[in-house]
């Protein structure tokens, strides 16, 4: 399994990875975001609810003051609720086939993201990339894990959305969304990730010629 990106593969074939992994290499943690969480906090459908039920508010205030007839005001109040109605349908079945669909994966390499409703793509992110990482738990063991990747490692932010942290767009920050346990998956992808700093650290003390059995190389975490 190499490259970055992976546009087709058999998904059924390699549990939802681009490939077979080399030898040597396996998968230690997989899962997919909760529709439910993801259409409240990546699509923000409160925000849309709350935005719709200001406006049918609004058209019960201004058709009151400027006396309009009550069944004006009952159809205009029936359009711009199915109207919303409409909206938030869509953004929840939205989020229902975008965690229908995503696989995040764990390996002792890398992590894999893949994801596409209509065309389905797998992300390879390699941990030699990975500048830190960050979580965020949103309550009842959800939470988010983002990764930042050092400065050369361009990433489109269009293209990973709603698998993104936030509107850093100039330095995109791919993100697990909305997965359970949170916690428990961070402290396996931070072992993971030392591990890596230990192999790498070993390495270049071997060409070196300057082995050190002590040395211990802190993963980076994200600034809040």
């Amino acid at each position: 399994m190499s490259g970055m990106i992976a546009t087709e593969f058999d998904e059924k074939a390699n549990a939802g990875l681009p490939g077979p992994l080399p030898e040597g290499e396996y998968i230690v943690w997989q899962g997919a975001p909760q529709a439910g969480p993801l259409a409240r906090h990546a699509l923000k459908t409160r925000w849309i609810a709350g935005y719709f039920g200001v406006l049918l508010a609004w058209l019960v205030v201004t058709g009151i003051y400027y006396e309009r007839a009550m069944d004006d005001i009952v159809i205009s109040l029936a359009i711009v609720g199915a109207a919303g109605g409409a909206i938030l349908g869509m953004a929840r079945w939205y989020a229902w086939g975008v965690a229908r669909t995503t696989v995040y994966t764990i390996t002792t390499r890398r992590i894999v993201m893949k994801f596409g409703i209509a065309l389905p793509k797998a992300f390879n992110l390699p941990y030699a990339e990975i500048e830190a990482v960050d979580v965020r738990e949103r309550g009842g063991g959800l939470g988010d894990i983002a990764l930042r990747f050092k400065p050369d490692v361009r990433l489109a932010w269009l293209i990973f959305w709603p698998h993104v942290r936030g509107l850093r767009m100039a330095r995109t920050e791919p993100q697990l969304v909305c997965i359970q346990d949170v916690g428990e998956v961070a402290d396996l992808l931070a072992r993971q990730l030392h591990a890596h700093v230990a192999r790498t650290h070993d390495v270049e003390q071997v060409l070196e010629g300057k082995p050190d059995d002590d040395a211990v190389v802190p993963f980076p975490q994200a600034a809040e």
